[in-house]
């Protein structure tokens, strides 16, 4: 068998494990066959497609590669320094999880060329029927009352991260099914699908991913100037409304969650360990305001902070700052649109509660590892562009 062909069949089961990355959370029953399929269809094919065709790919951006060796090589040193026991060395390999799935998006990418975008709003066409398939299964075979907060019937059970990975699918069904010319019964699958996840993300209650959603459409508007955007923006902001006057509970209840006291005391916390951070150990925040105690600042960048110390935040922040300049640059076009409207979110919603990336595929990777990995893909595919054959 020619590279050439091998290349292909790796590159077809790369797309294949990416499928199931972003839309196996709403069907399978547990992590472990979540993460197996994921080393097996994604991780897996991918690097063997790396080192078969290597010498095909376009040049991978400088930028990118050391700020991932450097935030790479610090959370090892962190890793080391606060080792407890051999169960800690577990976590050594989580940077390599991150590699391998960056490049299973890289390799779908530049094998599906133009039609990634497709198969990027396929993927969230069929994340539409899980989020209205889950609504369906949590109040009508479940039997929970519509008062309680809805999550999702695979591994998404967990209230908050499930709406924030929704919010992400949204956005990507909404920029790529929305622009450009469509059949009328390719918009109503799109509208089907949004009208799916609109319907899963209000009885899930998460305001702040409202907002977010809300102001990403309203920001990705002023900057790209796509028509799919501003229509979201209006569609999204007159959804706020209307809950407001209707249901006004949903958005007033609650109040801020204890969000500035966590907070406060979060950044507390960061100072006190700013150097390299409490790495995987245990920790607990407690203001003297507070009753209980939480096991992290319900804010990523303060947790990323806590973890791996005031180097490990700046790294992190370098690397989504280059991620934001890629989607900034392509803004004007249909995928760039996508990406910088889910930046804009993902860096919002990650506000409130969130922690920190380093872990296996969870909900987080939706809204911190698949804006990076989206954004590497537009840049080499961009550089791609005058090379034929692609891998």
């Amino acid at each position: 068998m020619s590279r050439e062909r091998l290349g292909n069949r790796l590159a077809w089961l790369t797309v294949l494990g990416l499928a199931c990355f972003l839309c196996g959370p709403w069907l399978l029953p547990s992590n472990s066959y979540y993460h197996r399929l994921i080393i097996l269809l994604l991780w897996g094919p991918a690097f063997v497609h790396f080192l078969v065709l290597r010498k095909q790919y376009p040049p991978v951006p400088g930028t990118f590669v050391w700020l991932y060796l450097a935030l790479s090589l610090w959370y090892w040193l962190v890793v080391a320094l606060t080792l407890e026991g051999q169960d800690d060395l577990r976590e050594l390999k989580l940077p390599f999880y991150i590699a391998f799935s960056l490049l299973g998006v890289m390799v779908c990418a530049l094998h599906l060329k133009a039609r990634f975008a497709d198969f990027l709003l396929l993927c969230g066409l069929l994340g539409g029927l899980g989020a209205g398939w889950s609504w369906i299964d949590f109040y009508w075979v479940e039997g929970h009352r519509y008062g309680e907060r809805v999550v999702s019937m695979g591994l998404w059970r967990v209230i908050i991260p499930a709406a924030q990975a929704c919010g992400a699918l949204v956005i990507l069904t909404a920029m790529l099914g929305l622009t450009g010319k469509r059949k009328p019964w390719e918009l109503c699958a799109v509208l089907l699908a949004l009208s799916c996840y609109g319907l899963f993300l209000y009885f899930n209650q998460s305001r702040w991913v409202w907002l977010c959603l809300a102001m990403a459409f309203v920001g990705g508007s002023i900057l790209s100037r796509h028509r799919a955007l501003y229509v979201m923006a209006l569609v999204s902001i007159a959804l706020l409304v209307i809950v407001l006057l209707l249901k006004p509970s949903f958005l007033l209840n609650r109040g801020l969650s204890y969000r500035p006291e966590l907070w406060s005391e979060g950044f507390n916390l960061l100072l006190s360990n700013w150097e390299h951070g409490l790495g995987f150990e245990e920790y607990w925040v407690k203001a003297a305001t507070l009753n209980f105690s939480s096991r992290h600042p319900h804010n990523m960048f303060l947790d990323v902070g806590i973890r791996f110390g005031l180097p490990g935040l700046l790294l992190w922040a370098g690397l989504w700052l280059w991620a934001g300049w890629r989607a900034f640059r392509a803004r004007h076009t249909a995928h760039g649109g996508a990406l910088v409207t889910l930046w804009l979110y993902s860096g919002l919603v990650v506000l409130t509660d969130g922690t920190a990336p380093w872990v296996k595929p969870e909900p987080i990777w939706f809204v911190t590892w698949l804006p990076i990995a989206l954004a590497l893909a537009s840049n080499l595919r961009a550089s791609s562009a005058e090379q034929s054959p692609a891998p």
